[in-house]
């Protein structure tokens, strides 16, 4: 069975309201996430160096800046887990109130 590590990136701060402010996301949501992970896998990485990246909106077209943080943890490949990890997914979208939350894995092999 395999190890997996999964990676979160999430935003600091909100889409933009209707005058094109963005807020800043409250500190509790990312005590939230950190909690989920170390109750569901025993352990979280954060990395909260801000990393600057972008997107282009499918349906406007326009270009998004993001600034975002990075969560990670390490855990085996099981069906439950992916079932975990897509539900989720499916709250921090919610949580964090966007459209869509980066959110990958790779295969690693533990030394």
């Amino acid at each position: 069975m395999s190890d997996l590590k999964v990676e979160i990136l999430l935003p600091l701060y909100y889409n933009q309201d209707q005058s094109g402010k963005r807020k800043e996301v409250e500190g509790s949501k990312f005590t939230e996430i950190f909690d989920d992970l170390m109750d569901r896998f025993g352990g979280c990485t954060v990395d909260d160096t801000p990393l600057l990246g972008g997107w282009v909106d499918p349906k406007t077209k326009d270009r998004i800046s993001d600034t975002n943080t990075t969560y990670w943890a390490v855990c085996k490949k099981t069906k439950k887990n992916m079932e975990f990890l897509h539900k989720l997914k499916k709250v921090l979208k919610k949580r964090f109130e966007q459209e869509d939350i980066m959110m990958y894995f790779v295969t690693i092999t533990r030394i």
